[in-house]
């Protein structure tokens, strides 16, 4: 059996066209420049985005626009308020967020806010709504069955509970899969942001208390996380659709490793490859590690947990809300 890595390899190099592991390795630059407080070269990297890649997203429009809001540059400030219209993001969403809001001060942007509805149709009509109802469905199926694992009667949560879960994670695997066969991975870029973000009465206190890095797209990782908990064979060959989708930016890339992490440390065939240790796993080889997440443009182990650090510092200090997206 060919060792995943080197099959994901040979795939990437039969993708043409815009190349997402590219996407990362900018976005992976600008968070260093974050960190270092040097935002020189900011602009430019974010240039190379938005020229470059048709879709980005929404989370990634509202971090550009941040940046252009520390830096004062209302010019680019209204490209990417623009962008995020154009991507989802409601405008309450902008408001709401204590350093995004001042782009709606600006004069550069006054158009822009008054054509948010044209824009926010843009948006509306690149996504697939049908895809978007089917995810929605089978998220309800799942998280019913989840729930009764989670919080029904204790006696059946293992048993009768735990073998329906068991079951219909097989069975909405199999209809996701033919998603992705068809259509690409049911992410952001094929079915939008969940409805839920509409709502800003509901999510709005999250927003403030987590920040607006938590509007992503989550709905079929969450279901594929519970499908892989348990053990799974032959699962190089779904590791290599990811990939494939990973690079033309179906499935974001955290989510990928999100998905990897759980294969690999489930098989017992090791699947999958090291790009990320578990918060309760450790591991020695941090240099293959590094090299692997290299390869995908991903920051190093050690620069991740630096990452980590720094945006729980900010949940204590209650400013995630007023800090520039890192990731």
């Amino acid at each position: 059996m060919k060792h995943f890595l080197t099959i994901a390899l040979m795939l990437a190099g039969q993708v043409y066209g815009q190349n997402y592991i590219d996407y990362q390795r900018i976005l992976t630059r600008i968070n260093n420049d974050i960190i270092n407080n040097d935002f020189s070269k900011t602009v430019e990297r974010l240039d190379s985005i938005y020229l470059n890649y048709n879709f980005i997203y929404a989370k990634h429009c509202i971090k550009a626009l941040q940046i252009c809001c520390h830096l004062n540059d209302s010019f680019n400030a209204d490209k990417w308020l623009s962008k995020s219209f154009k991507q989802g993001i409601p405008l309450w969403v902008i408001k709401t967020n204590e350093i995004t809001r001042k782009s709606l001060l600006y004069t550069t942007t006054q158009n822009t806010i008054r054509k948010y509805d044209s824009l926010h149709s843009i948006y509306m009509a690149s996504i697939n709504p049908v895809i978007a109802r089917t995810i929605d469905s089978l998220l309800d199926i799942d998280q019913k069955y989840t729930q009764k694992v989670n919080d029904g009667f204790f006696l059946f949560r293992h048993t009768i509970y735990g073998l329906m879960w068991l079951r219909n994670n097989k069975r909405e695997f199999k209809i996701l899969e033919q998603i992705i066969d068809q259509y690409g991975y049911p992410g952001e870029r094929l079915i939008g942001l969940s409805s839920y973000i509409v709502d800003s009465s509901e999510v709005a206190k999250r927003l403030v208390y987590l920040g607006p890095g938590i509007i992503e797209e989550s709905r079929t990782y969450i279901m594929l996380l519970h499908y892989f908990s348990n053990y799974r064979k032959n699962s190089n060959d779904f590791l290599n659709k990811l990939y494939k989708n990973m690079i033309t930016g179906y499935i974001a890339t955290p989510f990928f490793l999100g998905i990897n992490d759980f294969i690999y440390h489930q098989s017992r065939e090791n699947y999958g490859t090291k790009y990320y240790i578990s918060k309760n796993k450790s591991d020695n080889d941090t240099t293959a590690i590094n090299n692997a997440r290299n390869l995908i443009g991903l920051s190093t182990i050690e620069q991740s947990k630096r990452n980590i650090n720094i945006y729980e510092e900010r949940r204590k200090n209650k400013k995630r809300n007023s800090e520039i997206i890192l990731e």
